[in-house]
């Protein structure tokens, strides 16, 4: 009798899942680019696997990475860049140290092209402004 395919087998059939440290790169095979945590992935990955294939490797891939709650995909790939802002901000910090180039992923523009944070002002503290103001009177 031949062993059945769970879902996760599979959905990553032709697709490429490459780990590196805290986060993954899935490259799907004519479907582009998705990128998620490590943690994420792995929770979709003991999920698939605990389940049967359905024959139809589409809709099993589909299944598998509806479970991934944070992903920033490349444009034209099967998914959106999904994730709430602090998530996806978290995400493009572990990219950026992988060596990704942010500009070329599909992401809100806050976190394609961040803006420098402004010094704080701080005030002058109360005796440096005194003693530059004095003033001699006759």
């Amino acid at each position: 009798m031949a062993r059945t395919l769970s879902l996760f087998e599979s959905a990553v059939s032709r697709m490429r899942v490459m780990r590196q440290g805290d986060i993954v790169q899935l490259v799907i095979d004519g479907g582009g680019a998705l990128v998620t945590s490590t943690q994420d992935f792995i929770q979709a990955q003991k999920w698939a696997s605990s389940k049967p294939a359905s024959g139809n490797m589409i809709t099993d891939r589909g299944r598998m990475l509806e479970r991934l709650s944070v992903l920033v995909a490349r444009p034209g790939s099967v998914l959106g860049t999904q994730g709430n802002a602090k998530q996806l901000a978290g995400l493009c910090k572990l990219m950026s140290q992988g060596g990704y180039d942010l500009a070329e992923w599909m992401l809100p523009p806050e976190l394609k092209n961040p803006q420098p944070q402004a010094p704080a002002n701080k005030p002058d503290p109360p005796d440096a402004e005194a003693g530059a103001q004095t003033v001699s009177t006759p």
